[in-house]
């Protein structure tokens, strides 16, 4: 019998390895990226024609990219907050639901006071146009699905092996972009901004970076990566890495909903009604499901859950606002692109350090997703 296919066996496999495939996609990502920034500064050489609109731009994407990095911090602090409280065996849709419930009241509240929102004769008037509406309903409904879905991946599998498959999410919004948003645009009206928008090629090969390190940290290259006992696994993938994964194609088309209810009302408004509505879909599905029962709100009686609960409530506003403030500056590609880099390497770090969780072979192909996602907003 000849040596098993990847095992190191023979020349082929080393030479045709993922760990040898991910080097490659490195050196010619890097390549490409200086080749089009050397054009760039050529062109800049010739004719210099600075205008103001090009600074604000400019401007804009450096402080979309800012807002974004503190996104990702918040984003981390959900995460791992989430994962402490999944020890006290609340229901994921229960404390999805009451967390945005509390958010979406007292953002209300804040609307109210700060004059976004008008509660006396002038109410219907003060109300967001009907674009708002449609993006924000449908926003929410499929947010409520991501929340949800993440909460039970992060209770069900270990917090390092589930973060990097974050990396897919710009993956899906540049799929989206350039695959989805002209149809979008042509059909419905809809993504016109980013139905012309043209990707450099170290851009399409940051995505193959991101993928080939996902995929080496699913088979556990670079080191024996063991399976934990009682988790369940699709494959060769734990079940809350696919459930990552799927949060990630269904975030490429939220975003772009976030960004026109953004438009339409303004971020602050939209997060207020957009809480509500999420909290109304967790809790109203879980309640038909019989998930909701004394036994289970006896459970928030518990002073510990009850911190927890409002120190997500007050991480994930930080995450949402930035996340919604970045997505009016700069493309949904890369806020995402900012935002899960980081995030990557910052939960990954927070599994092994509050979880006693292992980083056996998984240092590499996390290394490799984070220079396809930097690449990638370059």
């Amino acid at each position: 019998k000849g040596p098993k296919p990847g095992r190191g066996g023979g020349l082929a496999s080393k030479v045709f390895s993922a760990t040898t495939l991910a080097l490659l996609l490195i050196a010619a990502t890097s390549v490409s990226f200086y080749q089009v920034r050397t054009a760039a500064a050529g062109k800049e050489d010739k004719g210099k024609q600075a205008s103001g609109s090009k600074d604000e731009e400019n401007s804009n994407y450096v402080y979309g990219l800012l807002i974004a990095g503190v996104a990702l911090i918040g984003n981390a602090a959900v995460g791992a907050l989430r994962k402490i409280l999944s020890k006290y065996n609340i229901g994921s849709a229960q404390q999805v639901g009451l967390a945005t419930l509390i958010q979406g009241v007292t953002a209300i509240v804040q609307c109210v006071f700060s004059g976004d929102l008008d509660v006396g004769p002038n109410f219907m008037a003060s109300l967001p146009p009907r674009a708002f509406w449609v993006a924000a309903v449908s926003g929410s409904v499929l947010n409520s699905v991501v929340k949800t879905l993440e909460t039970n991946a992060f209770s069900t599998t270990d917090m390092s092996l589930c973060v990097p498959f974050l990396a897919f999410d710009p993956v899906m919004q540049f799929v989206v972009g350039v695959a989805v948003m002209p149809v979008a645009c042509s059909h419905l009206g809809f993504g016109c901004d980013e139905a012309g928008k043209s990707y450099p090629n170290y851009h399409v090969l940051s995505v193959l970076c991101i993928a080939c390190g996902a995929f080496m940290l699913g088979r556990g290259t670079g080191g024996p990566v063991h399976r934990k006992p009682g988790t369940r696994y699709v494959g060769p993938l734990p079940l809350g890495s696919v459930m990552i994964i799927l949060n990630c194609v269904i975030y490429g088309f939220t975003s772009r909903l976030d960004k026109l209810a953004i438009k339409s009302a303004g971020k602050t408004l939209y997060y207020a009604y957009g809480r509500l509505l999420m909290a109304s879909t967790t809790l109203g599905g879980s309640y038909m499901s019989g998930g909701i029962t004394m036994r289970e709100i006896r459970k928030f009686t518990n002073p510990k859950v009850m911190g927890l609960i409002v120190a997500i409530c007050v991480a994930d506003a930080v995450y949402m606002l930035s996340l919604y403030q970045a997505f009016a500056w700069i493309s949904p590609v890369y806020v995402t692109a900012i935002k899960r880099g980081g995030g990557i390497l910052l939960s990954s770090i927070l599994g092994v350090t509050l979880f006693g969780e292992t980083m056996a072979g998984r240092t590499f192909p996390i290394l490799t997703i984070c220079f396809g996602v930097t690449f990638l907003c370059l």
